[in-house]
């Protein structure tokens, strides 16, 4: 669960029990979008277009923090399409093609 300022607890999908409660993710200027998982990880897009990479597991382990979209707001969740990553902010769409998958 991604809270709107930055803050990301994870839940055994099973009993509700907590993995870990409210780890902070860096600079975190707020958090509207969902994130998104893709392979073993876990993407947390905020509101600055900084992309959080996060390991799936029980355990909070932030593997990189990707920069932002050259001051553009981030507000709508990406969308997975194929080999593709749709992403709409307050100034464009973008298509982020993986070129190593073929669709």
């Amino acid at each position: 669960m991604l809270y709107d300022r930055g803050l990301l607890s994870c839940f055994d999908a099973k009993t509700g029990q907590p993995f870990y409660l409210k780890e902070r993710l860096p600079r975190g200027p707020g958090f509207t979008t969902s994130p998104w998982a893709a392979g073993d990880k876990i993407y947390c897009l905020d509101e600055d277009g900084q992309t959080h990479v996060l390991r799936a597991g029980d355990k909070f382990e932030l593997l990189h923090t990707n920069p932002s979209l050259d001051s553009e707001m981030c507000m709508g969740t990406p969308a997975l399409v194929g080999d593709r990553l749709i992403l709409r902010t307050d100034r464009h769409l973008y298509s982020i093609r993986n070129p190593s998958r073929q669709p």
